[in-house]
């Protein structure tokens, strides 16, 4: 499986407009970013110690930086991904380990803020909670989780799920909380990901979507399922090593 990540972005992520190479792009998924992430970020000090764990072309910490951090890592395991993102971003320390793991077994109680995005759904089952335990142990006392996956609750989650040969699961809300809380993690919360409402089209979009989920979680609620909170492709859950 570790193969198909030496040339990822040439061989997957470059059939998705959203991981187009250009200022243009990075500029829109920023956007994105800044609309779900804010939340997280906007009452933390720029200061702090900040790695994006399977960064890929940068896309992240494209949009922390322009928010003001600047202490900020990138690592993956695809030395071509790292090759981009530098290329994109030369002032920004991102680093290739073929090993990313051990790479935060070596790196305990560092960093202020671990930031996890479409990552853990590479992963097997048996492989999640002993990284997970690496990542609490990287984390300073007071540190912060934050993870976006593919919501299994998402009526298309397969496609998202599927899209891609390296996913190997996908993730309920209460599923993610469970293994938070299991590795230690506090504070755990769970958060949709939303549409922002950049412009009138947008704002349209938004309404359709909002209806169409209303929609859906009355649909579940009627098979005498739990009634669902989040109702979107993915979900971002955070949580604190207190």
């Amino acid at each position: 499986m570790k193969e198909l990540f030496e040339n990822y972005h040439q061989e997957m992520l470059s059939q998705n407009a959203s991981q187009s190479l250009d200022l243009k792009n990075f500029e829109l998924v920023a956007r994105k970013f800044r609309w779900n992430y804010q939340r997280f970020f906007s009452q933390l000090q720029k200061d702090i110690k900040i790695l994006d764990f399977g960064c890929g072309v940068g896309q992240f910490l494209f949009y922390l930086k322009k928010e003001g951090f600047q202490n900020i890592t990138g690592i993956d395991i695809s030395r071509s991904q790292i090759a981009i993102a530098l290329r994109m971003q030369p002032d920004v320390n991102f680093l290739y380990f073929s090993d990313t793991v051990k790479f935060l077994q070596e790196n305990k109680n560092t960093y202020d803020v671990i930031v996890i995005n479409d990552v853990i759904e590479h992963f097997d089952k048996k492989e999640i909670i002993p990284f997970l335990k690496d990542v609490f142990q990287s984390l300073k006392s007071g540190g912060i989780v934050v993870i976006k996956t593919i919501n299994s609750a998402y009526p298309l989650s397969n496609a998202a799920r599927y899209l891609d040969f390296t996913h190997t699961v996908s993730f309920h809300e209460k599923a993610l909380t469970q293994l938070l809380r299991h590795v230690g993690f506090s504070d755990i919360s769970c958060y949709q990901e939303e549409i922002g409402t950049y412009n009138i089209l947008f704002a349209i979009k938004k309404i359709l979507v909002t209806i169409a989920r209303l929609m859906i979680k009355v649909l579940i609620y009627l098979t005498e399922s739990d009634w669902p909170r989040i109702i979107s492709i993915n979900l971002i859950a955070t949580g604190k090593k207190s």
